[in-house]
This record gives structure tokens, C-alpha cells and sequence, in this order.
């Protein structure tokens, strides 16, 4: 009879050295404190040599406790030491008989482990910590959306993501024009939303924390809110959201282009301040010609554009110099006639 070689698994040897890594790890999973907070951080954390750096790499994913969050502390065997506590601004808590301890900088399992260590002489086994609202990520959100007030996240999503949270917008917002008003410098930034909606590439601004989305309403175009006006030698002269016309190019072009009587050198721009009125004159055919740059220039909400009309040889001589002087020429004649 043919002998049959020894596969892998009914080769002896394997089998004692997976009887012995299975008692091995038997043994060793007993020294290991089950987490009941996750139902798959025991299974992550196999082995003590893996435990630690697997359960590290977890918590370094965990969201960072910061000022103004309220979390929740959990102690079973002493509930006196439980309760909600509010991170101050200095980034701490304070804890009956432990005073006031750091928790801003931290994640939720680090802190947990730091006042377990701490309680311990308390006989205490375990400190749970739960963070209950995430007020150091919060984002404001006003104007056009059906609930507007503070949002708070763990993960900052998207801008569309927070006005979603905000029951979305009205039916008067202006979506075209919507702000992102920075928490930390004030600055303003316009975002065109209805790019997104049309499937396009829209520009991409991350929100921080602490950040101010102002949803526009359609009503404020005209009252020189978000809008610009163009008048003259344009196809279509009439008012424009900015974000359609961000400089002149694109006022121009959003009015239906110039007519054939456009004099494109002789364009003016008025500015008008709380205080002051600006008056700019462009020479837009130099920017379409050469590419200067100050012949395109960007605008603000607010801002009047003229489109002149070219000047025929008629048009001069009717104007009033040229009737004056027409007149002044026919009396001459009449003079020398005369005489």
C-alpha cells in the first residue's frame, strides 16, 4: 500500500504548537480587564504584546475632550463621585475629593483611565467617561435655514452637512451666496452652494471650530446687499448677485456681454462707502488685449457699473461742443455772406 505524506494539519508538530498558542493565549486573556463600554475592544486588544499598541492607536481616533465640553462621569461603586461636569475654559474639571483635574487635551479613554488610577484609593474599579455635548466644535448657523442657532459635532462635516443639521434652507435663501464667517479672525468667506447642487466642482472650505454660516435671504438683492447693477452698453444691463459677477468680466458677461456700441475702454465703476464714494475707470479692452490685470477689476457687493457707448463723427458732432461749434462755423459764413 502507497504510503501518503503528511499534510500541514496532520503533521504532529503543528498541532502541539496550536494547542500551545491556544493555551498560551487562554492564560494570558485572562489577565486582561474586559471593557464593556465595546463590544469588539476585547477582541481588538488580543494578547498582552498587542494590546497596548492597538488600544493606543484606537484612542488616538477618539475625539479630543476641549473647553466648554460637558462630559459625564460614571463611578458604579461610588456614586457620590458621579456626575456632569463642565470643562472650564482652563480646560479642567473638578472632582469631589480629587479637586480640579485636567481633561481638555485628552480623549475620552484617557481620562478615564487617569481618574480611575486617581479614585482607586477610593476603591473605586472603573471612571466611565462619556462626553455629552461637543461645545468645543461648535458651528453657529443664521439667516435662511429652518432652525438656526449652535450646532455642536464631534467631526466638523461639511457645510452642507451643517445646514442640513439645521433643517436645511428656506426657500428664500440665497444659495449662491452663502458665508463662512471665521470664529478667530473674523474673516468672510463666500461660498457658491448651488455649484454643489448642480454636480460642479465647488470650492471646498473647511469649517473650524467656532465658525459662522450666514445663509443670505433673495430679498437682500436689490437693496445693494449682495448684488451689483450695470447699466448702458450691455445686452441685458440690470442687477446681478456678486456671486455671478466677482469682477468685471464676469458682470459683464452675466448682463449678456456688450453691445456693438460698447466702448469697452471707457467703463466706470462707483463705489459707494458709509462715508465715501469711489469712482473707478477701467479700461476693460486693455485686460481682454494684454491681460492687465487692473483692467479687471474685482467687485463688492453694492458697486455701479456704466458701460459707455462709442463716439461716431456724428454723435461728436452733435454733442454739444461740436453743435457749438457747428453754430459758430454757420455764423461765420453767414457773416462773410453777408458782407
Amino acid at each position: 500500500m502507497r504510503r501518503v505524506p503528511p499534510t500541514f494539519y496532520t503533521t504532529p508538530a503543528i498541532w502541539l504548537l496550536l494547542l500551545s498558542f491556544t493555551l498560551s493565549f487562554v492564560t494570558l486573556s485572562g489577565s486582561l480587564t474586559l471593557d464593556t463600554r465595546g463590544p469588539n475592544r476585547f477582541l481588538t486588544c488580543v494578547g498582552h504584546f498587542l494590546a497596548t499598541s492597538i488600544c493606543e492607536a484606537a484612542d488616538e481616533s477618539e475625539y479630543v475632550i476641549g473647553p466648554t465640553d460637558v462630559i459625564s462621569v460614571v463611578t458604579r461603586e461610588r456614586p457620590d463621585l458621579s456626575g456632569t461636569f463642565i470643562v472650564s475654559p482652563e480646560g479642567n474639571i473638578v472632582i469631589s475629593l480629587l479637586g480640579e483635574v485636567k481633561a481638555a487635551g485628552l480623549t475620552p479613554s484617557q481620562l478615564s483611565r487617569e481618574l480611575t488610577r486617581k479614585l482607586s484609593v477610593f476603591r473605586v474599579n472603573e471612571a466611565v467617561v462619556t462626553v455629552l455635548q461637543y461645545n468645543s466644535r461648535r458651528i453657529f448657523v443664521v439667516g435662511e435655514v429652518a432652525k438656526p442657532g449652535k450646532y455642536t459635532f464631534a467631526v466638523i462635516p461639511s457645510i452642507w452637512d451643517v445646514l442640513s443639521e439645521a433643517g436645511g434652507p428656506t426657500a428664500s435663501a440665497l444659495l449662491s451666496a452663502v458665508q463662512v464667517i471665521r470664529g478667530d479672525t473674523g474673516e468672510r468667506l463666500t461660498v457658491d452652494m448651488t455649484k454643489m447642487l448642480a454636480g460642479e466642482a465647488a470650492e471646498r472650505i473647511e469649517l473650524r471650530p467656532g465658525d459662522t454660516i450666514r445663509v443670505p435671504s433673495r430679498t437682500s438683492v436689490g437693496s445693494g446687499g449682495y448684488s451689483i447693477s450695470i447699466l448702458g452698453e450691455v445686452r441685458t444691463s440690470g442687477t446681478y448677485e456678486v456671486a455671478l459677477a466677482k469682477d468685471l468680466v464676469s458682470a459683464v458677461v452675466a448682463a449678456g456681454g456688450p453691445t456693438e456700441m460698447a466702448d469697452l475702454k471707457k467703463i466706470v465703476v462707483v463705489r459707494k462707502s458709509t462715508s465715501t464714494t469711489t469712482v473707478l475707470k477701467v479700461n476693460l479692452e486693455k485686460f481682454l488685449k494684454q491681460g492687465l490685470a487692473l483692467g479687471n477689476p474685482e467687485l463688492r457687493p453694492g458697486d455701479t457699473i456704466t458701460v459707455f457707448r462709442k463716439r461716431t463723427i456724428l454723435g461728436t458732432l452733435f454733442s454739444l461742443g461740436g453743435l457749438a461749434t457747428l453754430l459758430s462755423a454757420a455764423a461765420s459764413v453767414a457773416i462773410i455772406t453777408s458782407s
